[in-house]
């Protein structure tokens, strides 16, 4: 989930009677902790590939935050000097609490037991930015100031809760309009509208697009199998490309010197207002003795 969404959660979160004792600039720590499981971020300057690889990795994971929460506690409260360490950490342990439990939700997942395992969880319910979360955690709460800041940002956070179960139900609703068994993805800033992807790829992947009424064919594919798939997971970076994708394909295969180029592409983020497009595409170039000699974002 992008971090306006995770603030809007902080500072919600700050407003429950359970933080009321950490002071006025309580949010302020509610929006830190919400947000500093990304600060993996800082690793796209220095190397993309690294970043992608671990971002949501050891900050977003149930062994990292706990020792972030007992570290920030101490600091905010040094810093602020109000309330107990104990006040505190009850914020930053809600406040981190809430970055992985909105990101589970989401396509791409997070990686709650890293680094024991590199097993993304993601329900995909809720594509990564998703308005209707702005709503939920900014509007619904000032719309029911009446009721007092808890209660407000009580309703808003049930709220959020509420859209992501809705999401759910519409997600298995849209996948029963498919013609076939179909693994069903949110699309990019279009609630009620979904990718399904056929889960027999076998020999192509057909791809629909969904609501949870309808259903349109949209294309078959190149299943992401094959010699020059295995030839570039045979890559250390082709592999770690390979875990990265949701639903990769092969979407263009042509001969060139000395190999064949090879793009796949991850039809997970496929955005209705432009199917031809693909958001996350590698294209390798694969020797004739199975060596990717070039790889790089399309």
């Amino acid at each position: 989930m992008e971090n306006i969404a995770h603030s809007l959660c902080g500072w919600r979160l700050s407003q429950l009677a359970f933080a009321r004792d950490v002071g006025p600039r309580g949010w302020v720590v509610g929006v830190v902790a919400a947000n500093l499981p990304d600060i993996d971020v800082l690793h796209y300057p220095v190397d993309y590939d690294v970043a992608n690889w671990y971002h949501r990795g050891i900050t977003h994971s149930f062994l990292g935050w706990p020792w972030m929460a007992l570290g920030g506690a101490w600091l905010s409260r040094r810093l602020l000097g109000t309330g107990t360490y104990a006040d505190h950490l009850k914020l930053w342990a809600a406040g981190l609490l809430s970055h992985a439990l909105m990101d589970w939700p989401t396509t791409w997942g997070t990686l709650l037991w890293w680094p024991l395992s590199d097993v993304r969880f993601g329900l995909e319910w809720i594509f990564i930015v998703d308005p209707a979360y702005w709503l939920a955690l900014g509007l619904v709460p000032r719309l029911l100031r009446s009721w007092g800041p808890a209660e407000a940002a009580r309703a808003g956070l049930l709220c959020l809760v509420g859209w992501a179960f809705f999401g759910a139900m519409m997600k298995e609703q849209a996948a029963m309009q498919a013609p076939e068994p179909v693994r069903t993805f949110p699309a990019p800033l279009a609630p009620l509208f979904w990718t399904g992807i056929a889960t027999d790829t076998s020999t192509d992947t057909r791809r629909y697009f969904l609501t949870p009424w309808s259903v349109e064919p949209a294309g078959s594919f190149t299943s992401n199998a094959g010699r020059y798939i295995e030839c570039i997971s045979a890559d250390p970076r082709g592999e770690r490309d390979q875990w990265q994708a949701v639903a990769p394909v092969i979407t263009e295969e042509s001969a060139v010197p000395g190999g064949t180029r090879v793009v796949v592409s991850d039809l997970a983020f496929t955005s209705w207002a432009s199917p031809g497009s693909f958001r996350f595409s590698r294209r390798y170039v694969v020797s004739d003795d199975c060596r990717v000699v070039e790889r790089r974002a399309r």
